[in-house]
């Protein structure tokens, strides 16, 4: 089954919803939109996650069916917000049994990435995750019942997820669910991960077989020539020895040719790598980009060697106003501890320090400034 499970998702969750939802939580649309936007993805990475083997769909059905989530619901999800019981029901079951199922002790820092993305408050944060996911899962029980899935076609849908959620997540919220990069938190999963993984492996087998068959071919026509040119060579030989008998002058021997031999390729040079380390972001975003990734995982790796204790200072260039650029400072480094502890750096060796001042960069450059530094 071809089937993508976030714009189903999507779908479900469209017309008034969002509006609804930002009244309730006491949020701005947009805001509560973006959050929206980042945790759906997640969300769904997670359940397909949980669910991409036969055992683990057993387990994710058993988890939907003991929630007694009401399928019927999602014809008037707009009724949850008209008062009554349903919403309270919902926050009990999501923030009671189903949250802590899904995300475990992730739930705290996954909340904390929210509301750094969106811009909601915390507690917005907390009950947006506790409203969503039991709504989701009913959405996914209503799917499977409508699509007769068990848990082995179940688990082959959800393997199959990958390609549908690369491009939609977001790094602070995969940071702070323990995972260095949307790639590494999507690599259990089929779909694209897989199938470089495949296209690499064909590769690799493709150049060892052309590696062989040169070697193979190198070694036929070596044989070749050397039984071509053989019987030159011992004539050659004779004369030599007659020329060297009859005229009693020594004869130097033709030379042997000298292979000439490749010159040896270059030692890769060592990637620089070292306190300080320094993160860079684009103007007027705390989002962390593919290279900023690359950094803080090489100083992950360094921190988690030397069992490092770190602090974060983040900067701003000096576009915009200084109350707003030192939110925006804070915000990166913020996402940068998440990033950190997603790779394994405990958060008791990571300190934020509040950024100083607004910084313009080394020769004045509004590029440098954008940044995060990670010092010991």
């Amino acid at each position: 089954m071809n089937a993508n499970l976030l714009t189903l998702a999507q779908e479900a969750l469209g017309g008034d919803f969002t509006k609804l939802a930002s009244q309730f939580l006491g949020e701005s649309s947009s805001s509560t939109q973006l959050a929206m936007t980042s945790l759906l993805p997640a969300l769904l990475g997670t359940v397909a996650q949980k669910g991409a083997t036969p055992e683990g769909a057993s387990g994710l059905l058993s988890l939907i069916n003991g929630a007694k989530l009401d399928v019927n619901s999602l014809g008037n999800i707009a009724g949850l917000f008209g008062g009554g019981s349903g919403m309270n029901d919902l926050l009990k079951a999501g923030t009671g049994q189903l949250v802590p199922a899904l995300f475990g002790d992730k739930s705290g820092a996954l909340v904390n990435a929210l509301s750094s993305a969106s811009g909601i408050k915390s507690s917005s944060a907390t009950n947006l995750l506790a409203m969503i996911v039991p709504i989701v899962l009913t959405f996914l029980k209503k799917f499977i019942g409508d699509k007769g899935l068990n848990a082995n076609s179940l688990s082959t849908l959800l393997a199959s997820q990958g390609p549908n959620l690369q491009s939609a997540l977001d790094n602070r919220i995969t940071g702070a669910l323990g995972f260095a990069s949307p790639t590494a938190f999507l690599g259990g999963l089929g779909g694209q991960a897989a199938d470089a993984a495949r296209r690499a492996g064909a590769a690799v087998a493709g150049g060892a077989g052309a590696a062989a068959s040169a070697a193979a071919a190198a070694t036929v026509a070596t044989k070749s020539g050397l039984m071509r040119w053989l019987p030159w060579i011992i004539g050659l030989a004779v004369l030599w020895f007659l020329w060297n008998m009859f005229t009693g002058k020594p004869a130097t021997p033709p030379a042997t040719p000298t292979a000439v031999t490749a010159p040896a390729p270059a030692a890769s040079a060592p990637v620089a790598a070292g306190f300080p380390f320094k993160v860079y972001f684009d103007t007027g975003s705390a989002a962390i980009g593919p290279v900023s990734t690359a950094t803080i995982t090489a100083a992950a790796e360094a921190i988690k060697k030397d069992g490092a204790r770190v602090t974060l200072t983040g900067f701003t260039d000096k576009t915009g106003n200084v109350a707003t650029n030192e939110e925006l400072a804070k915000s990166r480094a913020v996402a940068v501890r998440d990033a950190l502890k997603g790779a394994g750096v405990p958060e008791a060796n990571i300190e934020l320090r509040p950024p100083v001042f607004v910084e313009v960069g080394a020769g004045g450059s509004d590029a440098e400034a954008r940044r995060v530094d990670i010092n010991k």
